[in-house]
């Protein structure tokens, strides 16, 4: 497994709400990406993808996902791209997908 470089960390303050987009195309690769792993400082508000447009079959998107901060601490947001075949395919997640939070 490679060792992924990390973004610059998300800090935020208790009650704020942050979002984090990832670059997605799901209707092309067939690939969609989850929320996998998150800290105990924030919970999970909603997700949705936003295609770029003009909106084309087969053109990409973005993939949004909005948290709360709900008490101090500090923690990895990490996402998957995941392919709902039998079994799953699950890839690494790149660095866009990985995200560190510090809540404050």
């Amino acid at each position: 497994m490679q060792k992924l470089e990390l973004l610059p960390p998300i800090n935020a303050k208790i009650g704020d709400i942050f979002e984090i987009s990832i670059p997605s195309n799901p209707s092309s690769t067939g690939y969609n990406c989850l929320l996998s792993e998150m800290p105990h400082c924030v919970y999970f508000v909603e997700s949705a993808y936003v295609p770029d447009e003009p909106t084309m079959p087969g053109k990409g998107g973005t993939s949004k996902f909005k948290f709360l901060a709900v008490k101090k601490g500090d923690g990895k947001i990490i996402f998957h791209s995941v392919r709902f075949s039998h079994p799953p395919e699950i890839l690494e997640p790149t660095p866009m997908q990985q995200r560190f939070v510090i809540i404050e």
